[in-house]
């Protein structure tokens, strides 16, 4: 149960916000335009801009700026709304089944825009009925809704709260209620910006907050078009400032936090910048942290011996980076590793499971992997992964302690440029607030990029990743922060930075389908009875809109990736094998497989990493008959993520694959299902089956990835070093921004277990301290 927290307007009477009807002179007769072309602007789930072109008596062109969408739902509805634009002649279009919040904004802004043409300047009354109103709407978790109530006077919102059970995970509901509820009572519009990094949640919010003002406007007798009187876009004021600190941290994620955190404790003064809305990044949305036999921590917690053998350990990570790796920064990771979660764990008091696992395949049996409580120990009660609202809390006190100290920070706020002076050294950065629009020029003795990498940079992963040895330039389905776009690292590179590894895959855990289909478009949405998502924490359901994501997962599936061509056994495409076919594959079914899963269900347990993080949350179970089976594939290919063709050539060209390349691997595979054996992958016969008749389907899939897993090359004290070697003065890197010094470029990021937030830790543990000294001696 939710504490609901309402934030109440002060004064609310003193605000003017009742409209008036009347109007102005029209510059042309009633019900025809002026020629010309106008604009307008309306919240969907981001900033919708409308661009009508008008002659005399209708709309000849109009051009919709979605770019603020969810790109596989409001951006994908353009040019069917459009074309309904067209056809009307009107704002009284039918809309986009499933981007109903891009619809409403699309007729809001392209009203306003033929009010302009018409010349009339007139005002909708908004007069609402006192009182509290209710509605609903989906975020980031597409199968539970976020409820919101809202409360007000005839003129006035006055209160937002959070209903119970919400769908989205504690942290960004929170995020959201403490950023965004002030932002809309302060501006009385839904029409500001949502929370940077919370935007599905804030998106939620916007939207229910508007749904509950229509209501409150119908019961008052105003017409539903004086919404627009909350649905104003308000101006960024902006403004310059300069700010003078010794350390300037430019992230606020796991390695952003540790390191200022440290940094603090060592004497400097700190100032940490994020362009989210809230802090702990992607390291918040995981569950462990690699150490290695931390000494104070086997002391209390195993007598004293180690958890793993460390020799064995090195051995084999040596063996792994086959001599690409930084030996002496996989020296000081073995080295610090310890020491830095005691300090984490037992100076700061952050609980973890001191009882470390094993890595992920059979040969990672070195006990390393330190999980946040809840997981699965008895004693602690919880299910694993459903731990986010505790990591929050662990970063609260983490930024509490920082604060404490003397440490300072700014939300919302992106760096942008680094400042350097005639000598090459850092000395600050350029920054920008992203809600009011004000630009800082910080000054600092030293600067440390803790960014978190550039996976949401689709231009730096077509440009850096290799195709060498794996497909993997272009653009990559994230499992965290589009905004870790490595704006600061490619700045940095441009000036001169070095790069190590930069190439390397990045760290991917999980496949799913590319695009979902939401819970507008109305297939049932089932609960899970007993089960509570390994995610979100709330009731965990299923639907038969997740079937391509299913499909694709399905170890009896052939997958395929760009070539045509298979890429591994399907029995590992659900978790740490998709990348090896780069950002997608592709998942090839025939109808009779299609009418066996329609008729039976899947023949399988569905249930793993891709049902408890994406899609519904929840597996469609194993044997349950799926009669929407056609129905949801058609709506996957409307949206752009599944193709049908009559053969498989033309499946082929559908896909951009290579038709006689993509035969062939179908003819090949049916052959090894036909005897039994998989000759190239070692698939188990159990799961091998046939590529029927057609019609047949491919359903593109995606893998999700939590990051980039290398950028900077650094020394051991964390520096930035040019491309001659030498560290750049006054500049750092920790975290994702320089974690390729561990691995190679030629393999994927390891399975130990933790390492990323291993390294996040370790990498800012000792920074902390190197920076400090750094600034010390200027």
């Amino acid at each position: 149960m939710r504490k609901i927290i309402s934030y109440i307007l002060a004064a609310v009477l003193l605000l003017a916000f009742a409209g008036c009807g009347g109007g102005s002179t029209a510059t042309a007769k009633d019900g025809t335009y002026t020629p010309g072309t106008y604009t307008a602007t309306a919240s969907g789930m981001g900033t919708v801009t409308v661009t009508a072109t008008v002659d005399a008596s209708g709309i000849t062109e109009v051009v919709l700026d979605l770019s603020g969408e969810t790109e596989s739902i409001g951006q994908v509805a353009g040019d069917t709304l459009k074309q309904q634009i067209l056809d009307t002649q009107s704002e009284a279009i039918d809309g986009v089944t499933g981007a109903t919040v891009t619809s409403s904004a699309v007729k809001s802004a392209l009203g306003d825009c033929l009010k302009q043409a018409r010349g009339d300047t007139s005002i909708a009354t908004a007069k609402m009925a006192p009182g509290s109103y209710s509605a609903e709407a989906y975020g980031f978790n597409i199968g539970w809704t976020d409820k919101v109530a809202v409360t007000v006077s005839d003129n006035a919102i006055l209160s937002i709260a959070y209903g119970d059970d919400c769908g989205d995970t504690p942290p960004m509901l929170d995020t959201v209620e403490k950023r965004l509820f002030p932002r809309i009572i302060e501006a009385q519009s839904v029409g500001v910006d949502a929370v940077t990094g919370a935007t599905a949640t804030s998106s939620a919010v916007k939207a229910a907050v508007k749904a509950c003002l229509i209501q409150a406007l119908a019961a008052g007798g105003s017409d539903e078009s004086a919404i627009a009187k909350f649905s104003a876009v308000p101006e960024k004021n902006g403004g310059n400032e300069t700010l003078n600190t010794q350390v300037l941290v430019i992230g606020m994620g796991g390695s952003g936090t540790y390191v200022g955190l440290r940094a603090e404790e060592e004497g400097a003064d700190v100032l940490t910048i994020e362009k989210q809305g809230h802090y702990g990044g992607t390291t918040a949305l995981t569950s462990e942290i690699m150490s290695i036999n931390p000494n104070r921590i086997k002391a209390a917690y195993n007598n004293g011996k180690d958890f793993c053998d460390e020799d064995a350990m090195y051995k084999a990570w040596l063996a792994y980076v086959d001599g690409d790796a930084k030996v002496d920064m996989i020296d000081l990771f073995f080295a610090n590793s310890g020491d830095a979660l005691d300090w984490l764990a037992l100076d700061h008091d952050i609980l973890f499971d001191f009882d470390p696992k094993v890595g992920f395949t059979p040969a990672d049996v070195y006990k390393v992997k330190f999980q946040w409580y809840p997981n699965t120990n008895p004693d602690v009660p919880g299910v694993f992964g459903a731990n986010k609202a505790e990591i929050a809390a662990d970063f609260d006190k983490l930024v509490s302690d920082f604060t404490a100290l003397g440490g300072k920070y700014m939300l919302e706020t992106e760096a942008y440029e680094l400042i350097y002076d005639g000598n090459g050294r850092v000395t600050g950065a350029k920054a920008k607030n992203l809600i009011d629009g004000t630009v800082y020029t910080i000054n600092a003795d030293a600067v440390v990029l803790a960014t978190g990498g550039f996976l949401g940079s689709s231009e730096m992963t077509q440009k850096y990743l290799s195709d060498n040895y794996y497909p993997l330039k272009g653009a990559w389905n994230m499992y965290g922060s589009y905004g870790n776009d490595g704006k600061m690292i490619e700045h940095a590179i441009e000036k001169g930075a070095a790069t190590y590894n930069i190439g390397m895959p990045p760290e991917v855990h999980m496949s799913g389908s590319a695009k979902f289909i939401p819970a507008s478009y109305g297939y049932e949405i089932h609960e899970i009875e007993g089960a509570i998502g390994r995610f979100s924490g709330v009731q965990r359901v299923w639907s038969v809109a997740d079937l391509p994501m299913y499909l694709g997962i399905s170890g009896n599936s052939l997958a395929v990736g760009k070539d045509g061509k298979r890429f591994t056994a399907e029995t590992g495409v659900a978790m740490l094998d998709p990348w090896i076919a780069g950002p997608n594959y592709y998942s090839i079914w025939s109808t009779d497989q299609i009418n066996d899963i329609r008729d039976n269900g899947f023949s399988y347990d569905m249930d793993g990493v891709a049902a408890a993080f994406l899609g519904y949350l929840g597996a469609i179970p194993q044997g349950t008959p799926l009669p929407e089976a056609y129905d949801v594939l058609d709506t996957a290919i409307k949206l752009g993520y599944v193709y049908k063709a009559d053969t498989i050539e033309e499946l082929a060209k559908k896909i951009g694959v290579d038709p006689a390349a993509l035969t062939a691997t179908v003819g090949t595979y049916n052959g090894y299902c036909t005897a039994g054996k998989d000759k190239d992958f070692g698939k188990a016969p159990d799961y091998l089956e046939a590529i029927g008749d057609g019609p047949y389907y491919a359903v593109k899939m995606a893998s999700y990835s939590y990051c980039t897993c290398a950028a900077l090359d650094v020394n051991s004290d964390l520096q930035v070093l040019d491309t001659n070697g030498k560290p750049i003065g006054g500049l750092f890197a920790v975290g994702g921004d320089s974690m390729g010094v561990l691995f190679s470029d030629r393999k994927p990021y390891v399975t130990f277990g933790g390492a990323n937030n291993g390294w996040a830790l370790t990498s800012a543990y000792i920074c902390g301290k190197t920076v400090a000294d750094y600034v010390e001696s200027k």
